[in-house]
């Protein structure tokens, strides 16, 4: 929830998850291809006849259950349900009640049809072996089927959106310096898959959502280069002009104009993962990591590189002073520019919020207060099957008589401590453009680890006026602030064997107008207002379109909502 040095975090390990049973291996070697070598992959792997089915059907959906009209949700399976058979290139449900892939291998046929290749998943299975198949054995048939399925999948995703030739919308920021036009770089973002590159889906899943964010897309555009103009107050005016951006922060625009480009295949990261990793020596290894922590680290590093930038610019504008040549009021006018200066990085203008800490003794009525700003909000899971409500983490209201007790009722003394009842109250102080919202599905308990599986509900619009205190900066009384969901990051599976997918909302960017002081304000809005656009389901390098109702019923672990304008 706040902000900390993004080096002394730690993490929860995650392993990569498979559907089907296997022997036991290297949990650390989990998320890549492994498995046996079939004696069956000769005869029932017919790429050929994949390619000519594939490319005259309906891309991963079950046939037989759109030919039975059989429904899952009020849609037919679909996704990471769906199995091909690598032999005829039928598409087959694997997780609903019907198990169309397992009675098509069960049906008489004249050749082997065991062979299949999961289209969320990627990975190869043998009915017949009742195994997980290495994609690189028998001659590298599996590995071309493979390859050929993965950029079928891209392309389909590709024709659904229409991604050629798409106008660009402008879209304007409140912070703008006055006279500068707006700069016109919001586009639709199209969704290209990520290359895994061992063990990272934990990557991939973030920037996916990362990659959606329009003011995210925006933002570092203005900040690309050497010589960007920054203008500070107060304590008065002072247009500053920036060096070069670091090096991560370079990476990042290098990655999103990638993910923005026209073009064909998955986008490769490992530029960007290893400038990560030079700041977060953690990340080397390719070792399973956690979403939300890896959320926290790139964010912190990119506003630590940017608060670096940003004093430099300063100082260069009083001609670089020092402790022993500069005067009192020199010191005076850098340190408040200072303050100023570095909230203005794009990480602190996109993500960070503040939260308002009240804790008031019952005793003597005795009230304090502290702030601490937030990249995240982390709710627990109630463990009960009922909906999540945001009360998990802050109080109904602007009032006393609402305060949530935390802390038991205590008489007891010890030594020359007095321990008495408390009651404590969080409240949202400053709302950011962007709110993220990170389920606690994973516990520790000693040294044991656990996840909590149960699905928990989930708005697709947010109204986050009852939780933000009487005095919160960029609320006006009576309006409402309300937030739209556009992505996600689920993780599946356990602790031993997880895997991290994306759903992430391909939409137009919101216009904001000029209104200094009033950043990020919402009046009423309709929630269907928010219901346009197309989600789409990323599993590494797979991109699929998939409706609404599936998205709902993802194991949600990361939640991002974009304010409503």
């Amino acid at each position: 929830m706040r902000l900390k040095d993004p080096f002394s975090l730690k993490a929860v390990d995650m392993t990569k998850r498979t559907n089907k049973p296997r022997k036991p291996r290297d949990e650390e070697s989990s998320d890549e291809v492994s498995g046996l070598t079939c004696q069956h992959v000769s005869k029932a792997v017919d790429l050929s006849s994949v390619k000519k089915v594939v490319t005259s059907s309906m891309w991963s959906m079950c046939s037989d259950c759109l030919r039975e009209r059989t429904m899952i949700d009020g849609e037919p399976a679909s996704g990471h349900d769906i199995l091909i058979c690598l032999k005829c290139g039928f598409q087959g449900c694997s997780l609903s009640e019907s198990q169309h892939s397992t009675k098509h291998h069960q049906t008489l046929h004249t050749e082997s049809h065991c062979i299949t290749i999961s289209l969320g998943t990627w990975k190869a299975w043998c009915f017949e072996c009742n195994e997980e198949l290495s994609t690189h054995c028998n001659k590298k048939a599996l590995a071309q089927t493979l390859d050929f399925l993965q950029k079928h999948s891209v392309k389909a995703a590709s024709d659904a959106f229409g991604w050629t030739g798409l106008r660009e919308e402008p879209s304007d920021y409140a912070d703008q310096p006055r006279g500068k036009s707006p700069v016109n770089n919001s586009t639709l973002v199209p969704v290209k898959g990520i290359n895994n590159l061992g063990n990272t889906c934990f990557f991939n899943a973030v920037m996916q959502n990362l990659s959606q964010t329009h003011m995210l897309n925006d933002l570092i555009q203005d900040v690309k280069e050497k010589g960007h103009k920054l203008k500070i107050s107060p304590p008065g005016a002072l247009t500053v002009t920036l060096p070069s951006p670091e090096p991560l922060t370079s990476a990042m625009f290098l990655f999103l104009h990638s993910m923005k480009e026209s073009g064909k295949g998955p986008v490769n990261p490992k530029i960007l993962f290893n400038q990560l990793c030079q700041k977060a020596p953690r990340f080397k290894g390719y070792q399973q990591q956690d979403s939300q922590e890896l959320l926290h680290y790139l964010l912190d590093s990119m506003r630590v590189e940017e608060t670096k930038r940003i004093k430099a610019g300063i100082l260069k504008s009083f001609n670089n002073p020092t402790e022993k040549t500069a005067d009192d009021e020199t010191k005076r006018q850098v340190k408040g520019y200072g303050k100023e200066g570095v909230k203005m990085n794009f990480v602190d203008r996109i993500f960070v919020g503040e939260l308002t800490n009240t804790i008031m003794c019952e005793e003597c009525e005795h009230i304090s207060t502290v702030k601490e700003a937030f990249i995240d909000i982390s709710l627990p899971i109630i463990e009960e099957r009922v909906s999540l409500s945001l009360h998990s983490f802050c109080s109904i209201l602007p009032k006393y008589d609402n305060w949530v007790l935390f802390a038991p009722l205590l008489t007891e003394k010890k030594s020359d401590k007095v321990y008495t009842s408390a009651r404590k109250q969080m409240l949202i102080s400053s709302l950011p453009p962007v709110v993220t919202l990170h389920l606690k599905r994973f516990h520790q308990a000693g040294m044991n680890l656990r996840k909590v599986n149960r699905h928990v509900n989930f708005p697709l619009i947010l109204d986050l006026t009852p939780f933000c205190s009487a005095s919160c900066k960029n609320l006006v009384a009576g309006e409402r602030v309300l937030y739209s969901l556009y992505g996600i990051v689920e993780h599946s599976g356990s602790m031993r064997g997880g895997h991290y997918t994306a759903y992430v909302k391909v939409r137009w960017p919101q216009r904001r107008t000029e209104q200094p002081h009033r950043r990020n304000l919402a009046g009423p809005r309709e929630a269907s207002s928010a219901t346009q656009g197309q989600w789409v389901y990323v599993s590494d390098t797979n991109v699929q379109t998939v409706p609404e109702s599936r998205v709902l019923n993802s194991q949600a672990y990361l939640l991002f909502y974009e304010e409503m304008l």
